[in-house]
């Protein structure tokens, strides 16, 4: 039971919090800017305030407008593509956009830890050595440095640049690209860093030349696990619910969702119409949308269906969350201010006309829903399959166990119709082989094995097989030689993609990300 002194102590140290949160913000010019204290102490604690923010990377709130300007940026990208910019391409543009904000803060602390900031003379020197194509276009495009045949004149650029000639006119583009090349320069070095991480050993070298050039022959002897009959395993209901409770927070888990109603205007059959008679009924269709999205915010949803003599289109669940549409029909497009109607208004209410890819829409709220759980019912036969293939993995492995491969294969074979035999398979030793196809467990035995050498029982993705080694080519130490280098670069090329890559994919995991868009949009 809490005693007074108790309560008295606890409230000093919330007041002495608040106290040292008041100053520390008076300190940074936080509050005297027009911060919230409250939102100085949520952020403090890794909250994030979304009617500011889009998320949190690090330590660092992102900004509303920062992530918009990132997302303009991609849906500009597209348009230069020549993509259709409908509702799913602004959608992707927000994926991308907020994956590019992610890894800016990534390279941005570790150019910074490294000390690898551009400097002025860097991008003089790059402007002047080496001006990328885009630059030489926007300065043609100004008429400056074009030659007879509209080709960009290096050399008089150079000698502008060099004697400090360049017209004012260039004043703006230089800017841009300056700002630009701050950022390219900066990450440029930084993949260059990581790029030198790359390394090939002489072994790595030959194990490629291997798996490439030297060519084997197999006999497999193997069960497809896919075949086996549903009545030779039994699965109880006790193993079902073990696993569903194993799952069930991970797998199994129901977010919060709305009810929603909604009628749908369908946009106009345009076949057979001229384009003056589209746009009038488009109009008058909206506009009839419209009207009875007022008169059900007035008289009620279904008070208007009924004014209007419609009926209810259809009914969904929506949630907050990206995946799945949210819930609303694929045919609909990216409907996400329906959303955020559902989950900002209370049940009953009605919304605006959505415009959407296939018509317009008018929704109305007709329930909330709590988080929870599918039934061990909805998902029994998903686990079904799961524990069907681990047991159908099991028996065949107990048919393998109980074989003799020393025998004739193709006897084996004809005495039981789960068995197959395949003779006289040919492949590389790192490539792909009929039946059994890549894998990597055969790649490492073959180079190993001796001829008419049986394999030990190997489990692929849909069956467990044993092989026979019946022949392999012999290595070819001259060809190899002379293959060498090339082969190496090769590598080594690969080899610098994974390095950079698996350090960034390696950041994204370590650093804490708060992805609210879903709260916002």
């Amino acid at each position: 039971m809490l005693s007074m002194s108790t309560l008295r102590e606890r409230s000093k140290i919330i007041l002495w919090t608040l106290l040292f949160f008041f100053v520390a913000s008076m300190t940074v010019g936080g509050l005297v800017g027009g911060a919230n204290i409250i939102d100085v102490i949520r952020s403090s604690f890794g909250g994030v305030n979304t009617s500011l923010y889009v998320g949190r990377v690090g330590n660092e709130n992102i900004s509303i407008s920062y992530y918009l300007n990132e997302r303009q940026k991609q849906i500009n990208r597209f348009r230069q593509q020549g993509r259709t910019i409908d509702s799913r391409a602004v959608q992707n543009a927000g994926d991308f956009a907020w994956n590019s904000i992610v890894e800016r803060k990534i390279k941005d602390e570790k150019i910074e830890e490294f000390n690898l900031m551009v400097q002025d003379d860097e991008i003089y020197e790059f402007l002047l050595l080496s001006p990328p194509d885009a630059f030489q276009n926007n300065l043609m495009d100004l008429g400056i440095f074009k030659d007879e045949n509209d080709k960009f004149n290096l050399a008089n650029y150079q000698d502008a640049v060099r004697s400090g000639t360049l017209p004012d006119t260039t004043q703006q583009i230089l800017f841009v690209w300056e700002q630009y090349l701050k950022t390219y320069l900066a990450d440029r070095k930084l993949q260059n860093i990581y790029n030198k991480l790359a390394s090939v050993s002489s072994i790595d070298v030959k194990n490629d030349y291997i798996n490439n050039n030297i060519e084997c022959n197999v006999d497999i002897l193997s069960i497809n696990f896919n075949d086996i009959n549903d009545t030779l395993i039994t699965i109880s209901n006790k193993e079902i619910e073990d696993v569903y409770n194993e799952e069930r927070e991970e797998k199994h888990s129901l977010n919060e969702t709305v009810s929603l109603e909604y009628i749908l205007f369908e946009n106009i059959d345009a076949s057979g119409l001229d384009s003056t008679d589209i746009v009038d009924l488009q109009d008058s269709l909206l506009q009839h949308a419209i009207d009875f999205a007022a008169d059900a915010d007035i008289i009620s949803f279904h008070e208007a269906l009924k004014e209007y003599e419609l009926t209810t289109t259809d009914t969904v669940d929506v949630t907050e969350s990206f995946n799945n549409n949210s819930g609303i029909p694929f045919q609909m497009g990216v409907l996400r201010q329906a959303v955020r109607f559902a989950f900002d208004n209370k049940v009953g209410s009605s919304s605006d006309a959505f415009t959407t890819d296939n018509g317009i829409a008018v929704f109305n709220i007709l329930k909330k829903n709590s988080s929870s759980y599918k039934t061990v019912g909805e998902v029994e036969s998903s686990i079904k399959r799961i524990l069907s293939k681990d047991k159908k993995l099991e028996y065949a492995k107990s048919l393998f166990k109980n074989l003799n491969t020393g025998l004739n294969w193709e006897d084996l074979a004809n005495d039981n119709n789960l068995i197959d035999y395949n003779s006289a398979i040919t492949g590389n030793v790192g490539g792909n082989f009929q039946v059994i196809g890549r894998n990597s467990t055969v790649a490492g035995l073959v180079k190993s094995m001796n001829l008419n050498e049986i394999s030990n029982v190997i489990e692929g993705s849909n069956q467990i097989f044993v092989f026979k080694l019946n022949s392999k080519d012999t290595f070819n130490e001259k060809e190899y030689n002379e293959m060498y280098d090339s082969l190496r670069t090769r590598l080594i090329q690969r080899e610098k993609s994974l390095v950079y890559n698996s350090w960034m994919n390696n950041e994204k995991k370590n650093i804490t990300i708060k992805d609210m868009r879903e709260k916002i949009f």
